[in-house]
């Protein structure tokens, strides 16, 4: 059975909600750091993996998506503090991350069968559209970086580069408009269907302060479930207001050895105590902020332990109830011999 022990840049993993044993999906409308963009009712991210890096001023967030779509307009908007460059990772990444992060494995003798051990702010011109920064081709996903205008503009050049913007998702868009914030939209441009992993995908961007953008998941109409993993120099923790409305549940913390794949190597940049945070928004209605990160206040570690036991038997009897009786034997053995001496003296 599973036994969890307590036991320290960043990396983000989201997980959609599932309904357990239902394959109730999230709705198309939003995902866990942005919005679905789709005409396509069958349009859905069923999962979704970040890995953050951050060294004070410039943050990347490598992200893999697992979706499903029937036509060609599936797409997503992420917005990010500052214009983010685009580029392609692998899954490579994400493999390590699983075995880095797996619970350790140990063993247990039970020798007496006692059974298993309990940005800028300036305002836009109304009806602006955004300038388009860069465009990048990656596999089946177009990927553009997107700054200024405001609500219209951008409604207005999504609606015409093949993004159709539901009202709900259109809405989430507006108070990162104000702030400054740039988007990236990514859309897919083939018409084949798709259900399963896309290649990662990296952006790269100048930020003040470690954010992962949660707000455009307010249009989501069923819970989220988000895993973030954190690589830190000292364990990690959630400082945003939203916090407390939500269930933040440390799952690891612990330093580690120093990654071997390139891109985990280059996110840690020699900081190896990784955090990972398992989040779930029982109301995605009611967020109001992204999610903010900053070192928790100990280390205290965390890690996930899965024991194996195993009874250890001597002719069919628990070994440490035969090894009593023959160590009793041996000393009433040796007590009847010194009586012996004693009395033949």
């Amino acid at each position: 059975m599973g036994m969890r022990y307590a036991l320290r840049s960043l990396v983000v993993t989201v997980g959609v909600a599932l309904a357990a044993g239902s394959g109730a999906v999230m709705s198309a409308n939003a995902c866990a750091c942005g919005g679905i963009v789709s005409g396509d009712s069958s349009a859905r991210v069923d999962s979704e993996t970040a890995v953050l890096g951050w060294d004070g001023r410039r943050e990347t967030i490598l992200m893999r998506l697992g979706m499903r779509f029937e036509g060609a307009d599936a797409a997503l908007i992420v917005p990010t503090p500052t214009p983010a460059t685009v580029s392609a990772g692998t899954a490579a990444s994400f493999t390590e991350l699983a075995r880095m992060t797996a619970p350790e494995r140990v063993t247990e003798y039970d020798w007496f069968g006692s059974g298993p051990l309990g940005g800028d702010s300036s305002a836009a011109a109304p009806g602006s559209g955004p300038d388009v920064l860069s465009q990048v081709q990656l596999g089946p996903l177009e990927a553009t970086t997107l700054r200024g205008g405001d609500l219209t503009g951008v409604r207005e050049w999504l609606d015409a580069n093949g993004y159709q913007l539901r009202p709900e998702v259109s809405a989430t868009l507006d108070p990162y408009l104000r702030e400054g914030w740039s988007f990236v939209a990514m859309r897919l441009t083939s018409a084949k269907p798709l259900s399963g992993a896309l290649d990662p995908v990296r952006l790269t961007f100048d930020s003040d302060r470690l954010v992962y953008p949660m707000r455009m998941s307010a249009a989501a109409t069923t819970p989220q479930s988000v895993r973030l993993y954190i690589f830190s120099d000292h364990r990690i923790a959630r400082i945003d207001p939203d916090t407390n409305s939500q269930t933040t549940t440390t799952e690891f913390a612990s330093p580690i050895t120093e990654p071997t794949d390139p891109d985990l190597k280059a996110l840690s940049a020699g900081n190896n105590y990784l955090t990972e945070l398992s989040i779930r928004i029982a109301d995605p209605a009611s967020i109001t902020t992204d999610f903010l990160l900053a070192p928790a206040s100990k280390d205290v570690p965390v890690r996930d332990r899965i024991v194996t036991k195993e009874y250890v038997e001597i002719l069919g009897l628990p070994a440490g109830y035969v090894l009593i009786l023959t160590g009793l034997s041996v000393l009433g053995v040796i007590a009847s011999v010194v009586l012996r001496r004693r009395s033949t003296r």
